[in-house]
């Protein structure tokens, strides 16, 4: 007899769909910059969006570190007047700029790859009828990235079992370099044709549907996220 696992089940977590319609909105919305009073502030509500989402899953000191640095960024560039000389006022405008911009749409793809398995992923996506074409190279990288970590860290504990650790990076910083980069480089080749051999392995290259152990459903808690996402993103455009 077939079972299907509902994914969203009992947990707070939201469904991959309405994570990617959040990221796609938070990205948006802080890549753009607007000087009129409403909208600055709507821009930092939907920038704070994914600092809840964090707590959410109990990253606390992230949360914090990442709101503080958003607020103090969002208000060098909208609301304080700094009267320092221009090279000063510019080097400090780039940065703000670049934090309200980048760190929301970062922060946003951090929680996704916490939350979200890679079944469930593909999941999604197959229920939003993308192309294989896309769904392929999405669910391989959606695995690649924790695995570069993983074999960052590796590499790592294998250099200081050895002896190779900061003070030797700080004597010898070339090679340190080429000891860190080198086998990485050569893991993250090996780990990609495993990722990919895996994916065409497990049917993702066949044209007809597959079966799913998993059914995602888009509850009240997504639908309501949405539509305030959705109302924010008009009236910043709007006002």
């Amino acid at each position: 007899m077939n079972k299907t696992m509902d994914i969203n089940k009992g947990s707070l977590l939201l469904d991959p769909r309405t994570k990617m319609c959040l990221m796609f909105i938070v990205s948006i919305i802080s890549l753009t910059g607007s000087e009129a009073v409403p909208a600055i502030y709507i821009r930092l509500l939907v920038m704070l969006l994914p600092i809840v989402l964090l707590l959410t899953i109990k990253k606390f000191i992230q949360s914090i570190l990442c709101a503080s640095i958003i607020m103090v960024a969002w208000m060098v560039e909208s609301v304080i007047y700094i009267n320092y000389a221009p090279i000063y006022t510019l080097i400090l405008f780039i940065t703000a700029g670049i934090v309200t911009r980048f760190l929301p749409a970062l922060l946003m793809g951090y929680y996704i790859l916490k939350t979200t398995e890679v079944a469930t992923f593909i999941t999604s996506l197959e229920q939003m009828h993308c192309p294989r074409k896309l769904t392929i190279p999405l669910s391989v990288m959606f695995r690649f990235i924790p695995t570069i970590k993983e074999e960052g860290q590796a590499i790592k504990r294998a250099m200081k079992m050895r002896g190779i650790d900061y003070k030797y990076a700080l004597l010898h910083p070339l090679k340190y370099l080429e000891f860190r980069v080198v086998p990485l480089l050569n893991s993250v080749i090996k780990i990609g044709n495993e990722l990919s051999m895996a994916s065409i392995t497990r049917g993702l290259t066949l044209q007809h549907a597959r079966t799913n152990m998993i059914t995602l459903t888009i509850r009240a808690v997504d639908w309501i996220v949405i539509i305030v996402m959705m109302l924010l993103g008009i009236l910043y455009y709007v006002i």
